[in-house]
């Protein structure tokens, strides 16, 4: 067996592996021997057919095809081992297999391609000090939730009157742009509230005043950076047939509202609420916090180029991120989320990869963060995540190397930010 080795750009190191044709020719019997097992031929029964016939039926080239996995079953270790001793090897994902040279009887050359784990400069992490946030509370955010709680339990009274500011409307909606009713414009018995946020404040407008059974017709301007892709700078028409308009009725703020919340007082029920907005707050301010951290050291630091498969896996990632959010956040396939967002995965792919590199340059600065400053998962550690996951999946738990790996690397990058924070 002989090697070459080749730097390539991005980080890419590609290994020239020749073998001469004695060093195959085990292997090459054994895959000759496997198609054997299971080949049949007229004539013949299946399993008992003859080499040389086979070699006739089949070829060469199939039965190369064959032997190069098995050839590679007990040579790679061997590969991965001279490689070692050669240079300073950190591959970063799976090696990619092309096969130069194949011919009967005759040399296998193979390049094997390596996408080598990027070296990073780091900055002097310790002197970087970032200022972290206090959360602020006003009585304003409590009076909202309130109001959003009596909005739940509010009665709903049937009007025949003119709808006004804080009705709930029951219609059938539809959507069109230049005579056209856009795709899910079309909605039956949709509800809303007149001058919630959620809406444009033209919406309300226009609806205010209507009468049950009327239809209502006008068209209003999108703004450039609407949500909803699909009217973004649009002048979208309206048609709404108002079915029901009720008047919602919140109950009295008082004791008896909080104890139907399951608490002893109004009192008690502010506090835990303005607990819970603190907490949230505190929390949100706290994942800031670290990013500006690691952002930080990023930019003081210096990096050798990623390779494109670390790249490609991080993008991965990302999509999948945002098949979960598309579905819990919009309750739409990936595919229905594209056509909203006006974009092909490939397109998509393009825009979010700015952001995929930033993120894999913040795993590069945690992990070599984390060698240098001994950082490890120790064992009672990674005991208590496989216990939560237990505790979830029950029966359906099962212990592999890749989830050992993948909590390794949680604990270890969870460990590593708070000793980050630590410095600050």
């Amino acid at each position: 067996m002989k090697l070459e080795i080749k730097k390539l750009p991005k980080n890419l190191l590609e290994t020239r592996v020749s073998f001469i044709f004695e060093e195959i020719k085990p292997f090459y019997e054994k895959a000759l021997q496997k198609i054997a097992a299971s080949f049949s031929l007229e004539g013949w029964r299946k399993g008992k057919v003859p080499e040389d016939l086979i070699k006739k039926e089949v070829g060469d080239y199939k039965i190369m095809e064959e032997t190069i996995p098995l050839l590679l079953e007990e040579k790679y270790p061997e590969i991965l081992k001279t490689l070692n001793e050669k240079i300073k090897f950190d591959p970063v994902s799976g090696p990619v297999f092309q096969v130069e040279k194949l011919a009967p009887e005759n040399e296998l050359v193979l390049r094997i391609t390596f996408a080598l784990m990027p070296k990073v400069k780091l900055t002097n992490y310790k002197k970087i000090k970032i200022k972290e946030e206090r959360p602020k509370m006003s009585e304003e955010e409590i009076k909202k939730v309130l109001e959003g709680l009596q909005e739940k339990k509010a009665k709903q009274v049937r009007k025949k009157s003119e709808a006004k500011l804080g009705d709930l409307l029951k219609i059938d909606l539809e959507l069109s742009n230049q005579g056209v009713v856009l795709e899910n414009g079309s909605q039956k018995d949709f509800s809303l509230i007149l001058g919630k946020e959620y809406l444009l404040k033209e919406i309300s407008e226009n609806l205010i005043g209507s009468r049950d059974g009327e239809t209502k017709e006008f068209s209003l301007d999108y703004p450039e950076n609407y949500p909803d892709q699909r009217l973004q700078g649009k002048k979208i028409d309206f048609k709404v047939k108002i079915k029901e308009i009720f008047e919602l009725i919140p109950p009295a703020l008082d004791n008896f509202f909080a104890k139907s919340f399951n608490f002893g007082s109004l009192e008690e029920m502010k506090k835990q609420i303005e607990k819970n907005i603190l907490s949230d707050k505190e929390r949100k301010i706290e994942e800031k916090f670290e990013l500006k951290i690691v952002e930080e050291i990023i930019k003081q630091s210096e990096f050798e180029e990623i390779p494109s498969p670390l790249l490609e896996k991080e993008i991965l990632k990302m999509i999948l991120e945002l098949k979960e959010s598309a579905k819990t956040m919009f309750g739409l396939e990936f595919d229905d989320y594209l056509k909203m967002i006006k974009k092909t995965e490939e397109e998509l792919k393009k825009e979010i990869l700015p952001q995929a590199e930033e993120r894999v340059k913040a795993a590069l600065i945690i992990r070599e963060i984390a060698l240098k400053e001994k950082i490890k998962a120790g064992e009672d550690e990674l005991n208590s995540e496989k216990e939560k996951i237990r505790e979830n999946l029950k029966e359906n738990f099962k212990e592999t190397p890749e989830l050992e790996n993948y909590l390794e690397n949680i604990i270890i990058s969870r460990k590593t930010i708070n000793f980050l924070k630590s410095l600050q």
